[in-house]
């Protein structure tokens, strides 16, 4: 058996990564900052007795350019009077453009690579301008009260008390110190995913090629795993572990290269990857796969954590009677979009100069609060109640950050895909968007409006079926983000607490971006992988081994069922029963068809995936 992978642009990889089809190579940018952005209400006035400092450490030599980025909201007042930015001890005069700015209130300065040094960088901001501090435990931010002649940390905020560190990042330009890229699991007796029915043992020789250019400060080093299950399980694979393995190994492999500079204007190019094997050849016994219908798994590269079985789930959905909300929805559209005008209805957005209070992202309290329209209510708030009833009734769905809106996605198992569901606030929001009459997610949208195309998304106001097209906020698709949990009826920490009230500075957020080199620098965790976002739910794969005897075969199944309780088994058209993997089927004379699909604890099913064999005499 031989498997090589050149085309690595569907991979998985962390953000030191940039794939292309025949290269792996280190990102040519990388952002470091000192502070989460959970809030960015706490601004500090810059005068010419007042000085602050911000220190990053600069891992990597002859680093080629840089970018700082100060978030300052919608301060504008360096446009009369220039900022001071010391840089080592380099002056800078620095004013802000509103247009440098974007959209996320964050200003930027290039700076040249001359200034920067490895180890300790000293930033210290003079004269005049505003920076924001966000509490915590801080240590890189400090505060001057007598113009640079002593410097304290922990002296923040009108009483000079608070801990935290300034809203200040740095973007470097040059390759990143470090960066891992990982494959997808490899079955060593079907590479190509045709379909097979695999031997039960003998896999030996394990063996793995590696095309790659190293220059001199640069590593590229490999590690490789396998087991005897389709997916991951620590109890029957071993564990990572460097170089190539001899001798015996599981059916199942998979490996990831770890890339790695010391400086920054050089790194290593990984362009192959070969897996060899000794695989043996199947007895067929009388056996003929005639079928195998299973679709292929795409996986993010970022963990989710999904809402679970909760007392405050079973509060939610009963409180509020969501089961009842969506029961006249004949089809899993029609139910989506009749939880989504309910969220809607519930109360009426943007009412801050009633109640100057925002709300975290639990549906309950967001419910509570906006009784009798209290609280601010704004679209962040529609986003995160119906990502989180959609949630408890069993969906998956996440909140998605927009420029200036905030909306939400759901899996869709009728359309096998992630759709929009926007909830609000204002009348033209409630609605999902499509193209050609199919529902489309965030990434469709933003294409759309990159190819100059946006004029053909529609709005559709379902469950009134009135389609209009899409009006408002289509330029907001610049930019989009998600969340990595959609459990926030549980926890609000890491809190996004005000968020969309000013702007999304979080630095938690899982970003969209055109180019590796991103447009939006100010964040950390940005991804030109489509399946980062769009990855596979609720579908099963089947993986076929000879049994002991010649009318038996062993059945192994993986899913991507986030809340897996359990899965339906399907033999030859009959009932559909609880199964487990692994389970033993026995085949008569003739054809044997197999369907099995994933249930989660909510009640959901997922795709069914089929197996037809035949057996003869």
């Amino acid at each position: 058996m031989k498997n090589t992978i050149a085309d690595f642009r569907d991979l998985s990889r962390d953000r030191g990564i940039e794939a292309r089809r025949r290269q792996v190579r280190l990102a040519p940018t990388w952002l470091l900052t000192n502070e989460m952005g959970v809030d960015g209400d706490i601004a500090e006035a810059i005068t010419p007795t007042d000085w602050s400092m911000v220190v990053f450490d600069v891992p990597s030599d002859r680093v080629k350019s840089a970018e700082l980025l100060l978030y300052v909201h919608d301060d504008q007042s360096t446009k009369v009077r220039p900022m001071h930015i010391d840089v080592n001890g380099r002056r800078f005069r620095h004013r802000q453009k509103r247009e440098k700015m974007l959209t996320g209130g964050w200003d930027r300065m290039r700076l040249p690579a001359s200034c920067l040094q490895r180890g300790r960088n000293e930033i210290v901001f003079s004269d005049h301008g505003t920076l924001h501090v966000d509490p915590g435990p801080g240590g890189a931010s400090f505060r001057s009260f007598d113009a640079g002649r002593s410097w304290h940390s922990g002296s923040f905020g009108a009483d000079a008390d608070i801990q935290g560190d300034y809203l200040v990042r740095l973007r470097l330009k040059g390759f990143a110190p470090a960066g891992q890229i990982t494959s997808s699991v490899i079955d060593l007796a079907d590479p190509d995913g045709k379909g097979v029915i695999a031997p039960a043992a003998g896999y030996r020789g394990l063996r793995l090629d590696v095309e790659a250019q190293e220059p001199r400060g640069t590593a590229v080093e490999l590690e490789v795993r396998s087991g005897s299950t389709p997916g991951f399980d620590p109890r029957h694979w071993t564990p990572f572990a460097r170089g190539v393995r001899q001798g015996s190994s599981g059916r199942f492999v998979q490996w990831r290269a770890t890339l790695s500079t010391r400086s920054a204007d050089a790194t290593p190019e990984l362009t192959a990857v070969t897996v060899h094997a000794k695989v043996p050849a199947v007895v067929s016994n009388g056996l003929t796969l005639r079928e195998l219908e299973q679709p292929a798994f795409i996986r993010s590269s970022y963990p989710f954590t999904y809402l679970e079985p909760h007392p405050r789930v079973t509060r939610l959905v009963k409180q509020y009677q969501l089961e009842s909300v969506i029961a006249a929805g004949e089809t899993e559209l029609e139910q989506l979009a009749l939880l989504r005008d309910w969220v809607h209805s519930q109360w009426l957005g943007w009412q801050s100069s009633k109640y100057p209070y925002t709300p975290p992202w639990d549906p309950l309290e967001i419910l509570e609060t906006t009784k009798g329209n209290w609280g601010y209510g704004m679209c962040t708030h529609y986003g995160a109640t119906f990502a989180g009833c959609a949630a408890a009734l069993g969906f998956v769905s996440r909140v998605v950050v927009i420029d200036h809106h905030c909306l939400a996605e759901v899996w869709s198992e009728e359309l096998q895909k992630w759709i929009l569901e926007d909830a609000g606030p204002t009348r033209q929001f409630d609605a999902t968007y499509e193209v050609d009459g199919v529902p489309i997610n965030a990434l469709e949208l933003h294409q759309y409006l990159a190819a100059g195309q946006a004029k053909g998304v529609m709005a559709n106001k379902l469950p009134d079926v009135k389609v209009e097209r899409m009006k408002e906020y289509v330029d907001s698709f610049c930019r989009f983000a998600i969340p990595l949990r959609n459990d926030h009826l549980l926890f609000a920490e890491p809190a996004e607490l005000r968020h969309g009230n000013r702007h999304y500075h979080w630095d938690g957020y899982l970003w969209w971006s055109d180019q590796v080199d991103p447009r939006y620098p100010e964040y950390t965790l940005q991804t030109t992988r489509a399946g980062d976002f769009y990855w596979s739910v609720n579908q099963t794969r089947i993986y076929l081994t000879a049994g002991a005897g010649e009318d038996e075969l062993e059945v192994q199944f993986a899913t991507v069922t986030p809340n897996l309780s359990h899965f339906l088994v399907q033999i030859d058209g009959g009932e559909w029963r609880d199964g487990q993997s692994p389970l033993q089927w026995l085949l008569q004379p003739g054809d044997n068809e197999l369907a099995v699909r994933s249930v989660n604890v909510f009640g959901r099913s997922g795709r069914v995936a089929r197996a037809r064999v035949c057996r003869t005499e």
